[in-house]
């Protein structure tokens, strides 16, 4: 082991390591879904040791670090897949479905982090064009997509110093931009009467409270994309993203990981809206380690005859919905 190495990774960045090894093996690989992929223990420990220079001799470790992971956070990310004659080997797998805001945080981080990018470069686009002088007046709506845009503009940075009027029923993002020693002195934040859905991590209640604002920017995520149909698990948010559409006014933003796209109707849940609806969307850059071509990717390409591109990033693409 090298000098500079470290013999364990703490719990949060062991666990990070292990979605983006998951993340990598379903770009690679033919799988048509991540929830199908099993890995091998041991992999995961040559993963680790090739990737962060760290050693682990004993898979149970491993295992039992990550259940002390999920104890702590209060959700299940992991199952054990047991394997061999004996079965006293395992392999792990991702605990399908992921309905609870802390389950979907660990999932496509990367390309989270580059669409969450994109809409930030647009918003500068916008205020260094409009030249405006107040602050951005932006509705971020439910999900981890839009928690992790929170997470770009609370850091603190020097050479920006734009400010921001950020209303939100996001509980995620309002955390983040509340946090102490963060951007608090260029961001003001409101948030809607209402109560506590521990799921979605969202306050729920009236659901046209926005309707009267006049926003520069909507940013919202979904969860499925089906036809160019939108839906959620949440039915509670699913009225108040049809109001927010409806009623409110501003740039409307649909942020995805293009992983929404589905070709089966989705069941149990209606549609709230349309990629019609929105004015932009913005998606990661296709990965250069792509195996094949993905459905969702198939899917993506479909819709785009409804875009124009605006901005074809190395990290994001950002399109114009064709009205």
């Amino acid at each position: 082991m090298g000098a500079n190495s470290k013999h364990r990774l703490n719990q949060k960045d062991l666990v990070t390591n292990i979605f983006g090894f998951f993340s990598e093996e379903y770009e690679q690989s033919s799988y048509g879904s991540i929830w199908d992929i099993k890995i091998p223990v041991e992999n995961m420990i040559r993963y680790l040791k090739d990737k962060c220079d760290v050693s682990y001799k004993s898979e149970l470790w491993v295992w039992t670090q990550l259940k002390r992971y999920e104890e702590e956070l209060g959700v299940k990310l992991f199952r054990k897949v047991r394997t061999g004659e004996d079965n006293k080997g395992f392999s792990l797998a991702l605990n399908y479905p992921y309905i609870n805001f802390f389950q979907k945080k660990h999932l496509y981080v990367n390309e989270k982090i580059k669409v969450a990018n994109g809409i930030h470069d647009k918003i500068l686009d916008y205020t260094r064009n409009q030249r405006k002088k107040g602050p951005v007046r932006i509705f971020l709506g439910a999900g981890t997509l839009c928690y992790h845009f929170s997470t770009i503009i609370a850091e603190p940075s020097e050479t920006n110093r734009q400010k921001y009027l950020i209303h939100t029923n996001n509980l995620g993002a309002l955390t983040q931009l509340i946090a102490p020693g963060l951007n608090n002195h260029n961001i003001e934040v409101i948030v809607p009467e209402g109560r506590v859905d521990p799921v979605t991590y969202t306050i729920t209640g009236e659901e046209d409270c926005f309707s009267s604002v006049d926003f520069d920017f909507i940013i919202q995520g979904t969860s499925w994309v089906h036809n160019g149909e939108l839906f959620i698990e949440s039915a509670d948010e699913n009225i108040r993203k049809k109001a927010i559409l409806q009623k409110s006014s501003g740039q409307k933003i649909l942020a995805l990981t293009k992983k929404e796209f589905s070709s089966e109707p989705v069941k149990n849940s209606e549609s709230y809206g349309k990629i019609l609806d929105y004015d932009f969307v913005v998606v990661p850059k296709q990965s250069g380690l792509l195996s094949g071509t993905k459905k969702y990717e198939e899917l993506f390409e479909a819709a785009k005859l409804d875009l124009t591109p605006e901005i074809l990033n190395w990290n994001y693409e950002i399109y114009k919905v064709n009205k």
